[in-house]
């Protein structure tokens, strides 16, 4: 009985150190200020959804690799396109679509455990974003 206990108390030590987590100072959702959405990125690079909410001559013009693609204005109708139980990442030119896009989701019933909007911009110059204010 002890070796269960013993070896299931083990086993979700080693879950939680090999897990990626999320820094303490990151708010639980909402606004991510340029450092903040540097370190989610980093944090959550392999999970996480970056949801691109630019117009398509934005988008084409550079975007984060595999990044989501869903103008802001066609959202509310496409909000279904946007994975469940993902950290999301939402992000636009300089934040207010972002913004936008955010209420949208929260509106359409998504939980915000897991839901950011950058406020600041984003340079693609490098292939991997760069935010910045």
């Amino acid at each position: 009985m002890k070796t269960t206990r013993l070896a299931a108390a083990l086993l979700l030590a080693a879950t939680l150190l090999v897990s990626p987590c999320l820094a303490a100072d990151l708010p639980s959702s909402g606004k991510l200020n340029p450092e903040q959405a540097t370190e989610l990125y980093a944090a959550q690079k392999d999970g996480l959804v970056v949801l691109d909410v630019r117009t398509d001559a934005e988008f084409n013009a550079g975007h984060a690799p595999g990044a989501l693609h869903i103008p802001v204005d066609e959202l509310a109708s496409r909000v279904q396109e946007v994975p469940e139980g993902k950290p999301v990442l939402i992000i636009c030119r300089s934040g207010v679509r972002a913004s936008n896009a955010y209420k949208i989701l929260r509106k359409a019933g998504r939980d915000a455990e897991n839901l950011w909007f950058l406020s600041g911009y984003t340079d693609y110059g490098t292939g991997t974003p760069r935010f910045h204010n």
